[in-house]
């Protein structure tokens, strides 16, 4: 027996003693592996802001060393960045705990058993700039979280939006249930996984001279799987998703509810050209307690050459200062510019457009109870001889091929009329007499010329190439297509 005890007796000294001395390499460690963090922190920040203008900076504040355990404070100083059509600036101070490895005693309590390096417990601080935050989250850190560092310099952890409850005098308030934040990455950011949740916001906006308008968003995912590419940027899939939300605004208090919406990120390289797919698709819309459909947009983006589509990002970053005088001047941005930097402009413009890129509407549609309706648009692109050439002729060269397809479901037309009908109050016979508007549709397409009529559905179908049109298997040049538009749009206006 006392050779058991003294056993485990040895055995807890031999990893006391293995805990601090990970925990004294640790703290000799620490400094060079912060600086060196923030450093890269910094350099994503400049490169995820880099087309809105503005300035971020993390600076490192202070940092009080022990054997096993340090305190730094970090500074997040954001200025000039635009959101929108506004200009913010910011300050936030985060103080972080951060335990020396191998085992910090947090991770023990969560029964997480892997050695680390350093495990960081940080929360925002309490200033004059954040003490609403503060009293709306009854005075707990509104954002805070924790952060794992592995020995081979990988991390895992947790960011917190902590509930928030605002009242204003005039009756605006926001209501938060919180959201969480799931992080993990390479030792350089190699790879990033995102793992987020919203369970509920609710906000009622008030203001003196409108209705109040009410917002209401549940069950809110985020999830995120992407990887560093040699351009400084990631690629990957993003994926959000929103159970339900609904919108309660005007003079009558409606509300347009959505359920079930996705929106679906997918970013791909090869070589040196990107490609990008995003699809938004809405299960169930409704307006006033009354069905309305589904609806589903697709739209991607192909052969679009990275470092020329970069050197354009740079050029209009570097010249939005100008850019925004001139728009606020009543000026057009380009007389911002001088000779040299609109020919250098148009170098990069001619740059991007020598990789062929391809844009697509994949697809757009809309279903209501009787029928659904689709559009599909491509148009590829081609690097035209110059851009000084007379418009007709860059346009000619820079548009290689326009492939469209259009099926425009009457039962739909029909239904969405009568729900309009229905909304205003109209009678049943005006109601039934909106209920046949997809009737009315079609005539007027089949007299422009510009669609033909296949079952229940207004058809369209237009390709484009070598200065020639296909209008639903009628072939045509630009200049009678033009005609043809022109002729229906005269016919539109009417008499003067």
């Amino acid at each position: 027996m006392k050779k058991t005890v003294g056993a485990l007796s040895g055995l807890a000294l031999a990893v006391a003693a293995i805990c601090t001395a990970g925990a004294w390499y640790t703290g000799q460690q620490l400094p060079a592996v912060l600086d060196q963090s923030i450093a890269q922190s910094n350099q994503q920040l400049a490169q995820s802001i880099a087309g809105a203008g503005g300035s971020a900076q993390i600076e490192l504040l202070s940092l009080e060393r022990h054997l096993y355990s340090s305190t730094a404070r970090y500074h997040l100083k954001v200025e000039n960045l635009q959101l929108g059509e506004e200009r913010v600036s910011f300050e936030l101070t985060f103080v972080d705990r951060i335990e020396h490895g191998p085992l910090p005693w947090s991770r023990l309590k969560a029964f997480k058993l892997m050695p680390v390096m350093a495990s960081s417990n940080y929360a925002l601080e309490k200033d004059a700039g954040t003490a609403g935050w503060f009293a709306a989250s009854n005075d707990v850190a509104p954002l805070q979280g924790h952060m794992s560092l592995g020995y081979d310099r990988s991390v895992d952890g947790q960011l917190r939006l902590m509930p928030l409850d605002i009242t204003q005098a005039e009756g605006s308030s926001v209501k938060l249930s919180g959201v969480t934040l799931d992080i993990s990455g390479g030792a350089k950011g190699e790879t990033v996984k995102l793992a987020g949740d919203l369970g509920s916001l609710a906000m009622t906006l008030v203001t003196p001279d409108r209705p109040p308008v009410k917002i209401a968003l549940q069950g809110l995912e985020l999830a995120a799987n992407l990887k560093l590419t040699p351009f400084g940027f990631y690629v990957g899939q993003v994926d959000l998703l929103l159970a339900d939300s609904a919108f309660t605004y005007g003079d009558r208090q409606a509300e347009l509810a959505f359920k079930g919406m996705e929106q679906r990120n997918d970013y791909q390289i090869e070589g040196s050209q990107l490609a990008v797919k995003q699809v938004y698709k809405v299960a169930d819309i409704s307006y006033d307690g009354k069905p309305v459909g589904s609806a589903q947009v697709a739209w991607s983006a192909r052969r679009l050459d990275v470092p020329a589509v970069q050197a354009l990002m740079e050029f209009y970053a570097n010249n939005l200062p100008a850019f925004e005088q001139a728009t606020a001047a009543g000026v057009s941005p380009s007389q911002a510019l001088t000779e040299a930097q609109r020919a250098d402009f148009q170098q990069r413009i001619l740059a991007v457009l020598a990789g062929k890129p391809q844009l697509a509407l994949d697809d757009v549609s809309f279903k209501t109870a009787n029928g659904e309706s689709r559009f599909k648009l491509t148009v590829d692109l081609a690097q035209p001889a110059s851009l000084d050439l007379p418009l007709e002729q860059v346009s000619r060269q820079m548009i290689e091929q326009v492939q469209s397809d259009l099926s425009l479901s009457k039962p739909m037309i029909g239904d969405l009329a009568a729900l309009q009908a229905k909304v205003q109050g109209e009678d049943v016979q005006q109601i039934e007499q909106a209920s046949r508007a997809g009737e009315m549709v079609a005539q007027m397409a089949m007299y422009t010329q510009l669609a033909t009529i296949k079952d229940d559905a207004i058809v369209s179908n237009l390709h484009y190439a070598n200065g020639q049109v296909n209008l639903n298997g009628k072939n045509m040049t630009v200049e009678q297509f033009a005609a043809l538009l022109m002729s229906n749009f005269g016919a539109l206006q009417g008499p003067r």
